[in-house]
C-alpha cells in the first residue's frame, strides 16, 4: 500500500428510532442523541451516567477487583508492623504515575515507602532478580508492584524464597503461568475478577487501591475524627497515566479523568505545576489534548531516553526548586527523544521501501544500534503511514528489544503468541506490545508473524480508514451544538471526538500559510469557515471546486467574538 492511499470513510450506523427516543427523554440535540446510541447509550439511565460520569455514583466498588481484599489486608499489616515496603513501577508513564499515587499516599498517612523503577536499558522490563536481591539488602518485606509483575512468576517465587512478599497490581494480558507465590494479584483480565471495566490502566489501579486501603484503615480506627484523607487529590496524577498510556477513554476511566482533569487544572503539586509550566500549559483547564500530547510525552521521555525513577521523584516531592529541575531534564530528554526518533524512523523507512515491506500485511524492521526507547514510536509512525501490524526491532550483540503496535482486528499479544517458540518473552495489550528476540530467529519471526496476519486480517483491514459519527448539512451546525458535544469529553482512544462529514460543500475563498490553510466553504445557502493544518500542498483542492469533507467542530475566539470553525480532517473531490 502506498503511503498516500486515500482513507475510508466509515460512516457510523445507529438506530434513529432509539436515538429519537433518547432525545426526547433526556431533551438532548437529535445529533448528540444519535452519537450516545452509536456508543452503546441508547439506555436513558446509561446515557445519563455518561453524560454525568459522578465519582460517586458511578465508580464501580473497588472489592469487585479480584484480589484487592487479600492485597488491602497484606497492606495494613505491613503499616500496622512497621514493616518496610517498596513499590516497584514500570519505567513508562503509567508504572511511574501509578507509583506515584501510592507513594503520595503512603506518605500522607504518616509512612514513608521505597520506590523502584528499572532502568529500561540495563535492566528492562518487570521484576528482577537483581533488583529484588536489592530490597532484600535494604530489608524490605512487602513489594508491591505497579504496571509489571503478572509475567514475573520466577522473580516472584525468589522474592518469596528471600522473606519478601509481593502483592501484584497489573493490567496486562495474563501469561500462561502466573506467579502463584504473590500475595496477591489485582488483575482486571483475571477470570474470576468481577469488575465491570476490563480497561483500567495500571495508575487507575494502583487508585483503587488507594481506594480500598482507605476505606480499610478508616474501618479500624487509623484516622482521627474529619482527618480521612480526600484521596481525590491524587486523580490529577492519575489523569496523566490513563489518558498519556492510551487506555479507553470509557466506563471507569472516563469517571476519573473527566475529574482528574478538573484536578490536573488546578493542582498545586510542585512536580504538575513545574510540568505545566515547561511545556506552556496556561493555569487553568487543562484538556485531554494536553495531556495526551504535551505532559505525558515528557513523562514517558524519562523511561525512554534515561532513569524514569526521576519522574517519581518529580510528583512526590514539596520541593518547587526540585520540580523545576526535573521537570527541565525530561523536557531535554523529550527534545533527544524527538531527535533519535526521527534518525531511527528515517532508517526503518528506508528499510521498507528498499525490502518493498509494505507490500506485506505485517511489518518487521530491525537493526543494530537502534535506541530502545524509541522503538514503539516508531513502531505507531510506520502504522500511521502504511497501515500494517508493525515491530521494530533494535540490537545489542545479537540480543534483540522489540515494541509492537497494531491495527483494528489484529491483536498484537494473539499473534505474538503464534510465534512464542521464537521469542525470548513478550507480553502487552492488543494494540501495543513488547519482546525480547535473538538476532538469528529475526527472519523466521518475520515470516511467522506474516502468516498470523494473513489469517487474522482481510484484505480491506489493510486499508486506512476514518470513522465518521453522522452526514450532516450546514444547517444543522451551531455553536451551541460545538458546546453540547463537549458533554461526552474528555475525548481519547475508546472515545473519540466526532466526526461529521458533508457531501457537496463548495469552496468559496482558500487562503494558504505556512503549515495552515484557511477556507471559506458553503453548503445549503450558507457559509462556514474552516481550517486545515498541513503543508497547503497536501490539499489539491481550489475555490469554486465542489467537495465532499470530513471533520470535528470547533469554537473560534478572536477579539472576544467566538463563532463555529470546522477542523478539517480528510476532502474528497
Amino acid at each position: 500500500m502506498p503511503p498516500d492511499a486515500p482513507r475510508r470513510w466509515i460512516l457510523k450506523e445507529a438506530d434513529e428510532n432509539a436515538a429519537t427516543l433518547l432525545s426526547r427523554e433526556l431533551k438532548l440535540p437529535p445529533l448528540l442523541a444519535r452519537i450516545l446510541v452509536q456508543r452503546g447509550f441508547a439506555d436513558g439511565d446509561a446515557a445519563r451516567r455518561f453524560l454525568s460520569s459522578s465519582l460517586s455514583a458511578d465508580l464501580p466498588s473497588p472489592h469487585l477487583l479480584a484480589g484487592m481484599d487479600d492485597a488491602v489486608r497484606r497492606i495494613t499489616r505491613a503499616l500496622r508492623d512497621e514493616e518496610r515496603l517498596c513499590i516497584w513501577g514500570d519505567y513508562d508513564v503509567d508504572g511511574t504515575t501509578g507509583a506515584a499515587v501510592l507513594v503520595s499516599f503512603l506518605r500522607e498517612i504518616g509512612r514513608e515507602p521505597m520506590f523502584y523503577i528499572p532502568h529500561r536499558i540495563d535492566e528492562g522490563y518487570g521484576m528482577s532478580r537483581q533488583g529484588i536481591e536489592e530490597l532484600h539488602s535494604r530489608d524490605v518485606k512487602l513489594i508491591i508492584t505497579v504496571d509489571c509483575g503478572i509475567s514475573n512468576a520466577d522473580e516472584v517465587a525468589f522474592a518469596h524464597e528471600l522473606g519478601m512478599d509481593v502483592v501484584i497490581v497489573d493490567h496486562h494480558q495474563l501469561p500462561e503461568r502466573l506467579p502463584d507465590a504473590a500475595s496477591a494479584i489485582i488483575n482486571p483480565q483475571r477470570a474470576d475478577c468481577e469488575f465491570p471495566d476490563k480497561g483500567l490502566c495500571a495508575a487507575g489501579l494502583a487508585f483503587y487501591l488507594v481506594i480500598g486501603l482507605r476505606a480499610n484503615l478508616r474501618d479500624a480506627g487509623w484516622f482521627e475524627p474529619d482527618t480521612v484523607p480526600d484521596i481525590r487529590r491524587h486523580l490529577d496524577i492519575v489523569t496523566l497515566g490513563t489518558i498519556a498510556d492510551m487506555v479507553p477513554l470509557r466506563g471507569t476511566n472516563r469517571v476519573l479523568t473527566r475529574r482528574g482533569l478538573v484536578e490536573l487544572g488546578s493542582s498545586q503539586r510542585p512536580g504538575i505545576v513545574a510540568l505545566k509550566e515547561v511545556v506552556g500549559v496556561a493555569p487553568g483547564a487543562v484538556e485531554a489534548g494536553a495531556v495526551a500530547f504535551q505532559l505525558g510525552p515528557r513523562i514517558n521521555a524519562a523511561g525512554r531516553m534515561d532513569a524514569a525513577v526521576k519522574v517519581v521523584e518529580m510528583l512526590t516531592t514539596d520541593s518547587r526548586e526540585t520540580a523545576g529541575e526535573i521537570a527541565r531534564e525530561l523536557d531535554g530528554h523529550n527534545r533527544e527523544r524527538r531527535e533519535t526518533e526521527a534518525s531511527v524512523l528515517d532508517e526503518a523507512l528506508a528499510q521498507i521501501e528498499e525490502r518493498r515491506l509494505h507490500e506485506r500485511w505485517s511489518i518487521v524492521v530491525g537493526d543494530e544500534g537502534w535506541h530502545p526507547g524509541v522503538l514503539g514510536i516508531v513502531a505507531s509512525r510506520i502504522v500511521e503511514r502504511y497501515h500494517r501490524p508493525t515491530i521494530v526491532v533494535g540490537f545489542e550483540g545479537g540480543e534483540g528489544k522489540g515494541s509492537g503496535r497494531s491495527i483494528r482486528g489484529f491483536h498484537m499479544v494473539q499473534g505474538m503468541r503464534r510465534c512464542q517458540d521464537l521469542l525470548e518473552r513478550f507480553g502487552g495489550h492488543e494494540y501495543a506490545a513488547g519482546l525480547s528476540i535473538r538476532q538469528e530467529n529475526l527472519g523466521a519471526f518475520a515470516d511467522r508473524f506474516e502468516e498470523a496476519a494473513r489469517e487474522m486480517l482481510g484484505e480491506e483491514d489493510l486499508l486506512p480508514y476514518l470513522d465518521v459519527d453522522a452526514e450532516v448539512d450546514f444547517r444543522q451546525l451551531s455553536l451551541g451544538l460545538v458546546r453540547q458535544m463537549r458533554l461526552l469529553g474528555p475525548f481519547g482512544v475508546g472515545n473519540p471526538e466526532p466526526v461529521f462529514q458533508t457531501r457537496g460543500v463548495e469552496v468559496s475563498e482558500r487562503r494558504d500559510f505556512n503549515t495552515v490553510s484557511r477556507f471559506r466553504l458553503k453548503h445549503d445557502e450558507r457559509t462556514v469557515t474552516a481550517v486545515a493544518f498541513g503543508p497547503p500542498e497536501d490539499l489539491p483542492i481550489r475555490v469554486r471546486d465542489r467537495v465532499d469533507i470530513a471533520y470535528r467542530l470547533r469554537e473560534n475566539e478572536w477579539q472576544g467574538t467566538y463563532t463555529l470553525e470546522l477542523r478539517l480532517l480528510d476532502v474528497k473531490a
